[in-house]
Formats: structure tokens, C-alpha cells, sequence
């Protein structure tokens, strides 16, 4: 406190101490460390020496994770809030989800989880945001403020066209079928996991063309896709979930499962957030 105020009246303010016991115990520090002072003291000028300088870097990470460790037990003994999920959709992992939530809201007395559904071209906006704890997410994401948790469904690909596209009527497709068409990428996410969803070039090397198609929601994606107008790669649930008469959904055989985890952001300490966590990898292994 006193590092941070450079000032003894407000630090034993903050402390809930008197100015005399902050000075009696900052001498009492000092004689430990071998009489190495940590303050240039004044009657008007309170600044950090050298020695005071390097412990304060040192110490001031351990500090701050101790206080993270007592605001997470303050916060078990009162028992976690709300928890706020933003789902890609309705479609994959929604079984594991719901069975957590249902399980989160009954442990914990007053809990909450509220379920909210992510922009189409903004998906991990809201998190960086804060405007919720928890997102769903495809993988892989390898980015350095956001963290991967538990694993809520692995799923199979498919291609999703209209019923009259050439590529309808076949039983399976490769990426290199999808040479020539035009194929939404999704939008608002990162390069990683844009190209885990369809790659920029074909295993032998040829391009995909990859359209700017503004997209709003699912009802305008299946119109688009119903007109002959796009190709969109996708997984089956998602495909199962939003169907269309005039939209078919033909597996993508070159392309390896695509796994949707839970992700938080990594300066998240929010005790809510880590015990829905929980209950989630409880669930999983009782799957």
C-alpha cells in the first residue's frame, strides 16, 4: 500500500492502521532485509529507493495472485452468481451444457447461467468485452489473453448447398471440390480457426475462393445458401440444427472432426466463471 500511495497517512488509511504502526512496521521490514532502507522518508516527500524499487517488482505479482486466492475463498463460502455463456448456436454441445447448467443451478443456491448467442462476425468480441464470462468456441484458438477449456462435442464436417448446386447430389466431397465456388469462411475469428474451417489452398495447392458475404444471421446464411449463391463448410450439428428445404448438407470427408470447447479470458478470476467450469468437466466425465 504504502509503495503504491508513497504516502503513510493514506496507506494506513487503506490498511485500517494508525501512520505509527506503518512506520513501525516498515522499520521493522527494513531491519530484516539488513538495514536496507526501502523509503527516502521526508517531512514532505514519501519515494521508493533502489532496494525499494526491485522488492516492490518482486513481491508485487505475489501479492496480487494472494489477493486472486482470497477473493476466490471470500467468494466460495458466500457460493457463486451468475455465470454469463455466449453460444455459437443452439447446435453443437448444447446436450453437455445443458446438463451442467441444470446441475450448476442446482448445487449452488441463487446461481445462475445465462445464455446468450455471439454476433456472427464478432464471436469473441463479447468476451474481450466482458460483457460475458464464458464463450463456446471452435478450435483451435491460439490466442494470448484467452484460455481453452473443457471440450463440449467433437463433429463431423459437412458442406452445406443448395439442393440444386452441382455439389449436391454427391455422397461425400474433398476441399479440392470446392475449387471453383464460392465459399464463406466465417468472419470475426481468428486466422487459426478460419483456417481449420476451410483451408486457403487445397492439399494440391489450389486456391479457394473465399467470398465477402455479409451475413447477419442463420435465416439470411440459409437463404444465400437455398439461392445456389454460397458453399458453406460447417459441422453436421449445425447443419442438422438449421435446416432449409431447399438446402442439403453433404459430408466433408479431407477434413478432420472439428472439436467446440469453452474459453475465457485469461485475467478472468471470476469465481462463477470457474465453478460452472467445473460442474462442465463433471459432466463430461459422467458422459
Amino acid at each position: 500500500m504504502l509503495a503504491e500511495e508513497l504516502h503513510f497517512g493514506r496507506a494506513a488509511e487503506r490498511l485500517g492502521l494508525t501512520t505509527s504502526r506503518v512506520s513501525q512496521t516498515l522499520r521493522v521490514l527494513e531491519r530484516k532485509l539488513g538495514g536496507h532502507l526501502l523509503f527516502h522518508r521526508t517531512s514532505r516527500v514519501v519515494s521508493l529507493t533502489v532496494a525499494g524499487r526491485e522488492l516492490y517488482a518482486e513481491l508485487d505479482p505475489a501479492v496480487a495472485g494472494l489477493d486472486r486466492v482470497l477473493r476466490r475463498a471470500q467468494a466460495r463460502g458466500r457460493g457463486p452468481g451468475v455465470v454469463r455463456v455466449g453460444l455459437l448456436n443452439f447446435a453443437s454441445g448444447v446436450d453437455v451444457l445443458s446438463r451442467a447448467i441444470e446441475r450448476y443451478e442446482a448445487v449452488y443456491a441463487g446461481a445462475k447461467v445465462q445464455l446468450t448467442t455471439t454476433p456472427f462476425d464478432d464471436r469473441l468480441g463479447p468476451l474481450r468485452r466482458r460483457e460475458i464470462d464464458l464463450v463456446m468456441t471452435r478450435l483451435p484458438l491460439d490466442q494470448p489473453d484467452i484460455a481453452v477449456g473443457p471440450v463440449l462435442s467433437t463433429d463431423k464436417r459437412v458442406v452445406m448447398v443448395g439442393r440444386t448446386h452441382p455439389l449436391a447430389g454427391r455422397t461425400d466431397v474433398t476441399t479440392e471440390d470446392l475449387v471453383g465456388h464460392d465459399v464463406r469462411r466465417p468472419h470475426g475469428v481468428p486466422t487459426e480457426l478460419a483456417e481449420a474451417t476451410c483451408p486457403a489452398r487445397t492439399p494440391s495447392g489450389r486456391l479457394i475462393r473465399f467470398v465477402d458475404a455479409p451475413v447477419d444471421d442463420n435465416a439470411e446464411l440459409l437463404y444465400l445458401l437455398a439461392r445456389g449463391q454460397l458453399v458453406h463448410p460447417t459441422v453436421v450439428p449445425f447443419a442438422q440444427h438449421f435446416q432449409h428445404p431447399d438446402v442439403v448438407a453433404v459430408p466433408l470427408r479431407d477434413l478432420p472432426p472439428s472439436t467446440c470447447a469453452l474459453a475465457g479470458l485469461k485475467d478472468d478470476d471470476g469465481p462463477a466463471r470457474d465453478a460452472f467450469s467445473m460442474i462442465v468437466e463433471q459432466v463430461l466425465k459422467t458422459t
